[in-house]
């Protein structure tokens, strides 16, 4: 399995949070799950960052069954709509987005 995660690594003002959350749970989180082949989204907002980490705003996963899959799915229209929702939230973030394509190694039930 391959897992394609984005970093929003920066900040958003307190004042905004409520309406950055909502815009990514009900705009773009409903645009990640309509690419062709992907298993699974997941959006997670950092609550806490220990010994000098990044300051990582927030973390979206997108799970796929290979990287040739992945690859698929960017060539895709769903991409480009995806890239032009987070252009509109993104004036309330500061900071950069940055991409990390991974391969799953381990995922066991506690």
């Amino acid at each position: 399995m391959i897992v394609r995660c984005a970093y929003l690594e920066g900040r958003v003002e307190a004042a905004n949070l409520a309406r950055f959350d909502d815009f990514i749970a009900r705009e773009i989180v409903p645009v990640m799950k309509r690419f062709p082949g992907v298993r699974s989204v997941r959006v997670m907002r950092a609550l806490s960052v220990e010994d000098d980490g990044p300051l990582l705003h927030m973390t979206f996963e997108s799970v796929y069954d290979s990287v040739e899959a992945m690859n698929h799915a960017f060539g895709f229209p769903v991409r480009q709509e995806l890239k032009a929702r987070m252009k509109e939230i993104l004036p309330l973030f500061t900071g950069r987005l940055f991409h990390i394509t991974q391969e799953l190694i381990a995922d066991e039930p506690a």
